[in-house]
Protein backbone atom coordinates (compact mmCIF):
# COMPACT_ATOMS: atom_id res chain seq x y z
CA UNK A 1 0.00 0.00 0.00
CA UNK A 2 1.22 3.49 -0.80
CA UNK A 3 0.17 5.16 2.47
CA UNK A 4 0.33 3.88 6.03
CA UNK A 5 -0.55 5.36 9.41
CA UNK A 6 0.41 3.52 12.59
CA UNK A 7 -1.36 4.15 15.90
CA UNK A 8 -2.58 7.65 15.03
CA UNK A 9 -6.33 7.13 14.68
CA UNK A 10 -6.95 10.80 15.50
CA UNK A 11 -5.72 11.57 11.96
CA UNK A 12 -8.99 10.14 10.65
CA UNK A 13 -12.66 11.08 10.77
CA UNK A 14 -14.67 7.88 11.00
CA UNK A 15 -18.19 9.37 10.90
CA UNK A 16 -20.14 7.70 8.06
CA UNK A 17 -17.28 5.30 7.29
CA UNK A 18 -18.33 1.76 6.42
CA UNK A 19 -16.45 -1.22 7.87
CA UNK A 20 -16.54 -4.69 6.32
CA UNK A 21 -15.05 -7.77 7.96
CA UNK A 22 -12.01 -9.24 6.24
CA UNK A 23 -10.48 -11.59 8.82
CA UNK A 24 -9.93 -12.33 12.49
CA UNK A 25 -7.14 -14.67 13.50
CA UNK A 26 -5.07 -14.90 16.69
CA UNK A 27 -6.47 -11.59 17.95
CA UNK A 28 -5.71 -9.72 14.71
CA UNK A 29 -8.80 -8.07 13.24
CA UNK A 30 -8.65 -6.76 9.68
CA UNK A 31 -11.47 -4.63 8.29
CA UNK A 32 -11.92 -2.90 4.97
CA UNK A 33 -13.07 0.70 5.31
CA UNK A 34 -14.82 2.86 2.75
CA UNK A 35 -15.84 6.52 3.17
CA UNK A 36 -13.02 7.01 5.69
CA UNK A 37 -11.72 10.58 5.77
CA UNK A 38 -8.25 11.79 6.68
CA UNK A 39 -7.58 15.26 8.06
CA UNK A 40 -5.80 17.81 5.88
CA UNK A 41 -3.28 18.52 8.64
CA UNK A 42 -1.71 15.05 8.55
CA UNK A 43 1.58 14.28 6.84
CA UNK A 44 -0.14 11.48 4.87
CA UNK A 45 -2.55 13.88 3.16
CA UNK A 46 -0.95 16.02 0.44
CA UNK A 47 -4.23 17.84 -0.33
CA UNK A 48 -5.46 21.19 1.08
CA UNK A 49 -8.72 19.64 2.34
CA UNK A 50 -9.77 16.64 4.39
CA UNK A 51 -9.95 13.80 1.89
CA UNK A 52 -12.01 10.64 1.49
CA UNK A 53 -9.82 7.58 1.09
CA UNK A 54 -10.91 5.33 -1.77
CA UNK A 55 -10.51 2.12 0.25
CA UNK A 56 -8.49 1.41 3.38
CA UNK A 57 -7.40 -1.66 5.27
CA UNK A 58 -7.35 -1.32 9.06
CA UNK A 59 -5.47 -3.91 11.09
CA UNK A 60 -6.05 -4.09 14.85
CA UNK A 61 -3.63 -6.30 16.79
CA UNK A 62 -4.73 -7.95 20.04
CA UNK A 63 -8.32 -6.83 19.40
CA UNK A 64 -10.77 -7.64 22.19
CA UNK A 65 -14.43 -6.67 22.53
CA UNK A 66 -15.24 -5.60 26.09
CA UNK A 67 -18.95 -4.84 25.83
CA UNK A 68 -21.79 -4.54 23.36
CA UNK A 69 -24.99 -2.56 23.98
CA UNK A 70 -27.87 -3.02 21.52
CA UNK A 71 -30.18 -0.15 20.73
CA UNK A 72 -33.53 0.37 22.36
CA UNK A 73 -36.80 1.75 21.01
CA UNK A 74 -37.32 5.40 21.89
CA UNK A 75 -40.65 7.22 21.97
CA UNK A 76 -41.86 10.78 22.49
CA UNK A 77 -44.05 11.74 25.45
CA UNK A 78 -46.74 14.44 25.37
CA UNK A 79 -44.10 17.13 25.94
CA UNK A 80 -42.03 15.96 22.96
CA UNK A 81 -39.31 14.47 25.17
CA UNK A 82 -37.64 11.19 24.28
CA UNK A 83 -37.93 8.20 26.57
CA UNK A 84 -37.66 4.44 26.48
CA UNK A 85 -39.38 1.89 28.64
CA UNK A 86 -36.99 -0.86 27.56
CA UNK A 87 -34.22 -1.86 29.99
CA UNK A 88 -30.61 -1.11 29.13
CA UNK A 89 -28.83 -4.34 28.22
CA UNK A 90 -25.05 -4.60 28.06
CA UNK A 91 -23.38 -7.81 26.96
CA UNK A 92 -19.78 -8.60 27.92
CA UNK A 93 -16.95 -10.93 26.97
CA UNK A 94 -17.80 -13.82 24.61
CA UNK A 95 -21.42 -12.72 24.01
CA UNK A 96 -20.28 -9.15 23.28
CA UNK A 97 -17.63 -10.51 20.90
CA UNK A 98 -20.20 -12.63 19.06
CA UNK A 99 -22.71 -9.78 18.73
CA UNK A 100 -20.12 -7.26 17.53
CA UNK A 101 -18.67 -9.66 14.96
CA UNK A 102 -22.18 -10.48 13.74
CA UNK A 103 -22.61 -6.77 12.99
CA UNK A 104 -19.18 -6.58 11.35
CA UNK A 105 -19.96 -9.51 9.05
CA UNK A 106 -23.03 -7.64 7.77
CA UNK A 107 -21.07 -4.38 7.54
CA UNK A 108 -21.06 -1.46 9.95
CA UNK A 109 -21.88 2.15 9.18
CA UNK A 110 -19.93 4.14 11.77
CA UNK A 111 -21.74 6.94 13.59
CA UNK A 112 -18.96 7.59 16.10
CA UNK A 113 -15.52 6.14 16.75
CA UNK A 114 -13.26 7.38 19.49
CA UNK A 115 -11.80 6.91 22.91
CA UNK A 116 -12.93 7.92 26.37
CA UNK A 117 -11.57 5.47 28.93
CA UNK A 118 -11.29 2.90 26.13
CA UNK A 119 -12.10 2.80 22.42
CA UNK A 120 -15.72 2.64 21.30
CA UNK A 121 -17.76 2.50 18.14
CA UNK A 122 -21.37 3.53 17.70
CA UNK A 123 -22.91 2.28 14.52
CA UNK A 124 -25.45 0.21 12.71
CA UNK A 125 -25.11 -3.05 10.88
CA UNK A 126 -27.90 -5.56 11.15
CA UNK A 127 -29.20 -3.68 14.18
CA UNK A 128 -30.26 -0.05 13.70
CA UNK A 129 -27.89 1.08 16.49
CA UNK A 130 -25.32 -0.41 18.84
CA UNK A 131 -22.44 0.69 21.04
CA UNK A 132 -19.36 -1.49 21.47
CA UNK A 133 -16.29 -0.92 23.63
CA UNK A 134 -13.03 -2.64 22.72
CA UNK A 135 -9.28 -2.65 23.22
CA UNK A 136 -6.35 -3.31 20.92
CA UNK A 137 -2.58 -3.10 21.12
CA UNK A 138 -1.93 -1.38 17.78
CA UNK A 139 -3.82 -0.14 14.74
CA UNK A 140 -2.46 0.33 11.23
CA UNK A 141 -4.45 2.07 8.48
CA UNK A 142 -3.24 1.45 4.92
CA UNK A 143 -4.49 2.81 1.59
CA UNK A 144 -3.40 3.54 -1.96
CA UNK A 145 -5.41 6.49 -3.18
CA UNK A 146 -7.76 9.31 -2.38
CA UNK A 147 -11.28 9.39 -3.77
CA UNK A 148 -12.31 13.04 -3.39
CA UNK A 149 -12.60 15.81 -0.80
CA UNK A 150 -14.44 14.70 2.33
CA UNK A 151 -18.22 15.10 2.10
CA UNK A 152 -18.18 17.95 4.64
CA UNK A 153 -15.57 19.83 2.55
CA UNK A 154 -17.70 19.87 -0.58
CA UNK A 155 -19.51 23.08 -1.47
CA UNK A 156 -23.24 23.03 -0.76
CA UNK A 157 -25.58 22.64 -3.70
CA UNK A 158 -27.05 25.96 -4.89
CA UNK A 159 -30.33 26.22 -6.77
Amino acid sequence: MQYQSSNILTDFKFHDAHFNFESFENGRLIVNARYLNIHKTTSQNPHPTDMEIASAKITFDEFRVISYEPGRTWKLNDKGESYTDEPQVIFEDAIAHHKFFSELHVGITVFAFGKDTTYYIEGCGDAPWFLAYFTFNSAIVEWDEYQKPAWYEEKPFKQ
